[in-house]
């Protein structure tokens, strides 16, 4: 009589088989090991080397979150469970899992965000000397970015034309180059 069976060893599947459960498995790798009658459809759901605890009663094999929830198998790393559903975590939740590192970015509302340079040399991302030179940087930039706004050719020729605006703009330069001479230039600036 033909029958669907597995043979199982330490509450493991070790095989699944079709024919006859009571054939002697004598000089086979399945020799000893305990035979349990299975519905012939199940043998497609059915996966060697499982424990038999991954299968319910009907021999449906249980989820991986399924598994997991039950402490049968471990959590994979860079995994979640996430409303009964085993699943890679987002990079956000692998940044914020400490599993992936993103030098001068933070998680806002779920998002990447750019830190400050003053929330990364707080972080340790970067050193004292590497803040104070992309700040002097940052600063000097900045001072040639608003003294160039003075000095395109509509702004010379309206001081040209205009004395008020000539005055305007002359004390702003000053105000400008004076940011030089303050204590700290270029790492600290007060802009006017």
């Amino acid at each position: 009589m033909a029958e669907a069976f597995i043979t199982v060893l330490n509450e493991v599947i070790t095989g699944k088989h079709h024919g006859d459960i009571d054939a002697n498995f004598w000089g086979t790798p399945f020799f000893g090991h305990e035979k349990k009658e299975v519905p012939f459809e199940a043998l497609a759901n059915i996966t060697p080397m499982e424990p038999l605890e991954f299968y319910t009663a009907d021999w449906q094999r249980k989820s991986d979150a399924q598994l997991v929830t039950e402490g049968l198998l471990p959590i994979p790393p860079g995994h979640v469970i996430d409303g009964g559903i085993l699943r890679p975590m987002t990079e956000v939740e692998q940044f914020e899992a400490g599993l992936i590192e993103r030098p001068g970015v933070r998680v806002v509302d779920g998002e990447f965000v750019p830190m400050s340079l003053r929330e990364q040399l707080d972080a340790g991302q970067i050193t004292q000397a590497d803040y104070d030179q992309r700040v002097a940087a940052d600063n000097i930039e900045e001072l040639q970015r608003r003294l160039a706004e003075l000095q395109t050719p509509e702004a010379l020729a309206q001081a040209e034309v205009d004395e008020v605006f000539a005055a305007e703009r002359k004390a702003k330069l000053a105000a400008l180059l004076a940011v030089k001479k303050q204590p700290g230039w270029p790492a600290e600036a007060l802009w006017p």
